[in-house]
């Protein structure tokens, strides 16, 4: 791990590559656990997403996560991180979009950034492998102001 799975400086960052619609249906998460804004990179053959979230001036967090130098949570990293996993593994043709999908463990996360609003993050995604019909293992990465900041192995569970 420490490489990129893609190198974002390539793709174009400015478009959604699927609609909102698609996003919301693979994904059940709202309100404050909606962690993606958006897709703008899908490579299906590839097996690699990119997703956005963009955080304001004041996002729900910023305010106890830590008062006068606010600081995006990990847990929140690896949530969006496991949600980009999700709406990747959903688009596999052998895996059904309308199945809740469980973190079933994270391995090697290691944090390498702070994020601090305003601020535009990307969760990257790869699918590395399916076993069977119910789990999938996946590299997850978060990335903000061209720097990564995060990087794990995701496992998700089919419930």
């Amino acid at each position: 791990m420490g490489q990129p799975i893609v190198d974002l400086s390539t793709l174009d960052l400015t478009r959604d590559a699927v609609s909102e619609e698609e996003l919301r249906r693979c994904l059940p998460h709202r309100d404050v656990f909606q962690l993606l804004d958006g897709i703008c990179h899908l490579d299906v053959e590839g097996n690699v997403a990119v997703g956005y979230k963009d955080w304001d001036e004041n996002p729900w967090w910023g305010k106890g996560h830590i008062p006068g130098r606010p600081l995006m949570p990990g847990v929140l990293m690896i949530e969006g991180a496991a949600q980009i996993a999700t709406f990747l593994v959903k688009q596999n043709r052998d895996w059904a979009t309308d199945q809740m999908i469980g973190l079933a463990g994270l391995d090697e996360v290691r944090v390498r950034g702070q994020i601090v609003p305003p601020a535009r993050v990307y969760f990257v995604a790869r699918l590395d492998k399916i076993s069977g019909r119910r789990l999938a293992r996946m590299t997850a990465q978060v990335f903000c102001n061209e720097q990564m900041t995060m990087e794990m192995q995701v496992m998700g569970v089919m419930l």
